[in-house]
């Protein structure tokens, strides 16, 4: 008789791969009902329920490349990426680039960034929310430290960048969504932040030069460091006005030395 271990293992195994079924087969009561539809049950469960937390995290994904093909491209996902947390908000982190691999996906050359957006959307709404950076503790630190002062980023804090107007697209394709609905590709690429505030979750389009100083700031450079990393993608980055426009947006949750 397997340990209860190797029952376990063997019964996810079996979920993901029917050829698995044969190992676990001995281990479960028949009662009327062959090993493998028992698991089948269980399998369509699994299936039917990540199928479902996708769809939440990407209906506009599921709108531009329909119901079929969005149902049989989450199964695909589901059998190679299973779920590693009970709780279901934490699923779908790779489905984007796994959208990549799926034939067929080159005729959406955007959708891939449509998901990316969508994923910071869902993570950004579901993120902690801390209070805004206290400036006035800010304006205590002595100017000559200010090189080496590192700003902290709000949890919800998501950044973005793509060659096409993601935005646009996901706009137009909201339930609510009233005007013109058709996009353009040649609108150009977006940078953006995407973060919660309150109970929504706001966009903020971002200048290359804000994009990269941002994206130095989550990876815990300084200022000294980031703004370096901004100037290199703008050489007119601008970081007070940059820095006040951030602080306005509530980006900041607080500061280090």
């Amino acid at each position: 008789m397997p340990a209860l271990r190797e029952l376990q293992t063997g019964f996810t195994a079996a979920l993901f791969d029917r050829e698995a079924v044969a190992r676990i087969a001995p281990g479960v009561r028949a009662r009327g009902l062959a090993a493998e539809l028992r698991l089948q049950v269980y399998r369509n469960n699994l299936f039917a329920s990540l199928s479902e937390a996708l769809a939440a995290v990407y209906p506009v994904t599921r709108r531009l490349v329909g119901e079929a093909y969005f149902g049989q491209t989450a199964r695909g996902y589901i059998a190679k990426h299973p779920s590693l947390s009970g709780d279901v908000h934490h699923y779908g982190r790779h489905f984007a680039g796994y959208l990549g691999s799926c034939p067929g996906g080159d005729t959406l050359p955007y959708l891939q960034d449509v998901a990316r957006l969508e994923w910071g959307y869902h993570r950004a709404f579901h993120a902690a929310q801390h209070p805004p950076l206290d400036t006035e503790g800010l304006r205590a630190v002595p100017p000559e430290e200010y090189p080496r002062l590192r700003l902290v980023l709000q949890p919800s804090t998501r950044l973005l960048a793509s060659h096409y107007p993601v935005l646009r697209i996901w706009q137009v394709n909201q339930d609510d969504w009233a005007g013109e609905p058709a996009v353009s590709l040649a609108e150009g690429g977006v940078r953006l932040l995407i973060q919660r505030q309150g109970v929504e979750v706001a966009f903020l389009p971002l200048g290359a030069g804000e994009h990269a100083w941002l994206r130095g700031l989550a990876r815990g450079m300084t200022l000294s460091e980031s703004q370096r990393l901004a100037a290199r993608r703008d050489p007119g980055f601008d970081l007070g006005a940059a820095l006040q426009r951030l602080l306005a947006q509530g980006a900041f949750s607080g500061w280090q030395l």
